[in-house]
């Protein structure tokens, strides 16, 4: 496998990286108390285009941390744009430029 970029903690809507790239590895973390959800856009401007991949973890859970990992990663031509919801939730993009 190549080796990739974690865009490090987010906790608000935004650009993880505006140019073409493969998406690797997607981790969403929350409160135990609070539902969270990471989507992920192939966009480099907004929350809009192509829906690459959604990420949910329900509130009230004994885990609260959703790894979603590619064996094949997702080629995303526009770069990727994260929308991300819920009290406390942070979201780790592992990704590399094509």
């Amino acid at each position: 496998m190549n080796p990739c970029t974690s865009s490090g903690a987010k906790t608000a809507d935004g650009v993880i990286y505006a140019r073409p790239c493969l998406l690797h590895a997607v981790v969403l973390n929350t409160a135990t108390t609070a539902a969270a959800t990471a989507i992920l856009y192939d966009n480099s401007l907004a929350a809009s285009g192509t829906k690459v991949l959604t990420v949910s973890q329900q509130a009230a859970t004994s885990a609260n941390s959703v790894h979603q990992h590619f064996d094949a990663p997702i080629v995303c031509l526009n770069g990727i744009y994260l929308d991300i919801s819920g009290a406390g939730a942070e979201c780790y993009v592992m990704y590399s430029p094509l």
